[in-house]
This record gives structure tokens, sequence and C-alpha cells, in this order.
């Protein structure tokens, strides 16, 4: 065993002692049963006879949430998203159409729905569909707590799946800044309204959606290393800049991280994968930035599935240097073609070329989000 996975497990071990020292405490003095109990619920995805659907059962906070927030409301509203109270072990029911389950929570709070339909939802051209849920036990008390999430079922004219990071592809995050300082300052003091989109993002992904001809409705998968306590941060950021809705997959945040099993590949690989065998008949492109490994996880997928994926698009974040290194990287699938873009129109034209969207299109939405009336 490496030392690094070594010192992995043992923080691990330190790491459940507390949780499980802090869980008797609760249960011992009886706090819990008067502990309010809210639901995290995050958008899923599936087919007619497959649903993969995520939430997780928190410790619901006694601020209230506003809509404009000063800089200290911000800050602490951000800290207390981070500064979560999980509630392992609880017991929940989930009706997906004519399907019931049952799943628990793990220590992190985290439930999983990942199943194969025993009755096949109805075809519908609404691409979301509805999923209760409903919170029956924690361990302090009996509970009747009910929510509900939605799941995206790609309907029948969609032609093209879309799979995009977000943290410097659409949101301008400072990934690549020294010491990421300006991840933490865009991350802690700036709320989803002040922060920054790309210049023609909403209207490059929302021409893609469309498709060539303007008639299909094409699934977007959000993929990000972002953690799951920034879900309400992205998903209305996403709103208020007009990005298409999708499902966010977002990754657990914790310390120390979990652990894997040996060749586990990372969370956004694993979570293009998924996708992908979801949906075996649609083919899909992939987007992201050359600030970090987005190019090398997707030269992995596009090797798993070559006839798969359609193109591989990367954001230059002004590095000719990573640009270089990635061109060199990709050269040995050739099947599958790499388009570096600096800007969205330059991307919206690559991807008119390959007939991914239609270009007039690109520059009506275009026109809409700025006012821009001329022809």
């Amino acid at each position: 065993m490496s030392p690094k996975r070594l010192l992995n497990r043992m923080l691990h071990r330190i790491d459940d002692f507390f949780d499980s020292l802090r869980f008797r405490m609760v249960r011992v003095s009886g706090r819990g049963k008067n502990y309010p109990i809210k639901i995290a619920t995050y958008r899923g995805f599936g087919s007619q006879h497959t649903i993969f659907v995520q939430g997780r059962v928190l410790v619901r906070k006694s601020f209230r949430e506003k809509d404009e927030k000063s800089f200290f409301e911000y800050l602490l509203s951000t800290y207390n998203q981070f500064e979560s109270d999980e509630v392992p072990n609880a017991l929940l029911k989930i009706q997906v159409g004519k399907n019931a389950y049952e799943v628990s929570t793990d220590k992190e709070g985290f439930f999983t729905l990942d199943e194969q339909l025993d009755e096949p939802l109805p075809a519908t051209a609404e691409p979301w569909y509805t999923v209760q849920i409903n919170l029956v036990e924690t361990p302090w008390r009996k509970m009747d707590l009910s929510t509900t999430t939605t799941i995206l079922i790609p309907p029948q004219n969609a032609r093209l799946g879309i799979i995009t990071d977000i943290d410097d592809t659409i949101l301008h995050t400072g990934v690549t800044s020294p010491l990421k300082w300006k991840v933490i300052y865009n991350t802690f003091f700036k709320s989803p309204a002040r922060r920054k989109v790309f210049d023609e993002a909403a209207a490059f992904f929302q021409a893609l959606q469309k498709g060539k001809g303007n008639k299909q409705s094409n699934p977007v998968f959000y993929v990000s290393n972002s953690p799951h306590n920034l879900y309400e941060m992205v998903k209305k950021f996403l709103k208020i800049h007009h990005l298409p809705k999708g499902p966010m997959l977002l990754r657990d945040l914790g310390f120390p991280y979990r652990l894997h099993p040996l060749g586990y590949k990372g969370h956004k690989a694993g979570s293009i994968h998924r996708i992908l065998q979801t949906y075996p008949d649609i083919p899909f492109i992939l987007i992201g930035d050359s600030g970090e490994r987005d190019a090398y996880i997707y030269h992995e997928i596009a090797s798993d599935y070559p006839d798969r994926i359609k193109v591989i698009f990367i954001r230059d974040v002004r590095s000719p240097r990573r640009v270089r290194k990635i061109r060199r990287f990709m050269e040995d699938i050739p099947e599958v073609p790499l388009q570096i873009f600096e800007s969205y129109r330059q991307a919206a034209s690559l991807a008119s070329a390959q007939r991914l969207l239609d270009l007039k299109q690109f520059e009506g939405i275009k026109r809409k989000f700025t006012g821009d009336s001329k022809d």
C-alpha cells in the first residue's frame, strides 16, 4: 500500500471515530429529537427503464435565505453551506412512477438510487419527470417529511448529448490562479448574480441544445469537481445566466476524501462513464478547458468510447504551452476531433461546421440576451 493511501486510510479512521462519537453524544443527549431536518435534492437523470438520483439529509440551519445579500450575509451563507450537519442512517422512500424503493443515507448524509426500473416510465415529450421522496425515519425519531426532485429523460427528438465542465469553462472561477486564491474569493465573496459567465456561453449551449435545424431537445449535463455544498449556488448561477437546465453532477467534499477502490479514475471520469452507459444510443460531445485536467479525462473517455464521442471542445485559458501539450496528447485518437477555442463565438462557428448547431440560431439567441435587434 502506498504511503499516500496508508495516510488516507488512517485519516479516515480518525474521521470515523469522531463522527461516531458525535453521533453517540447526540443520541444519548436526546438532542436529535429536536433537530429540524431537511432533504437536499439534486436533479437526476435516467431513461424509461433506469434512474439515477442523489440527495442528502441534513440538519436545517436557522438563517434566512435572501435574494439580495450584503457582503457579510453572503459570506455567512456560503460558510453555512460548507458547515453542514449531516444525518446518517436515515431511511427514505422514493417513488418513481409505479416503482417504490427504500434507501438509507451514508455517514455523510448522502443517499443514492441507481436502479433498473421494474415498471418502465411512460414515453413523453417532456424531458423532466417528477420523483417523490419521503423521509420516514432518522436515528432519533420517526419522520414524515416529503419533497420532490426531477430527473432528466431525453425525449425522442434528442440527437446529441452535451457533457460540460463548469469551472473556467462556463463560470469564471480562476482555478489556475496561484494557490487558487481567485477560487476562494469568487466562491466565498461573490453571489451567483455577481459571478462572471464567459461571453456568449449561454447562446452557445442553448444553440447546441436546439441542434441543427432548431428542432432537437438535446440533453445537457454539467459535470464538475465543485462540491455538493455549492449545488444551490451553481443552480442559481446557471438559471440567472440563461444556461440550459440540466443535471449537475458535483462531488462529495470531505476531509479526508473518501477512500475509493484501486483503479478509481475520479469523479468526472466516473460520472461521464455513467452518463454514456445510461444512453448507449446517443452520441456525445465533451466541453472543458485547458486549465486543469479536462483534456486528459476526455482523452481517456474518447479512447474507451471512440464511436460515441463526436468531438471534444476545449476552451483555451490563454496558455499556448498547455494547448500545444494537449494537441500532442490527443494525436493518438484522430477519429475524435479536438477543437480548441478562445471565445464561444469561435466555438459556435466550429460546431456549425460540424453540423452540431445552427449558426443563425446562435446569433439570434445572442441578440436576445444582449438586446441587439440588428440583423
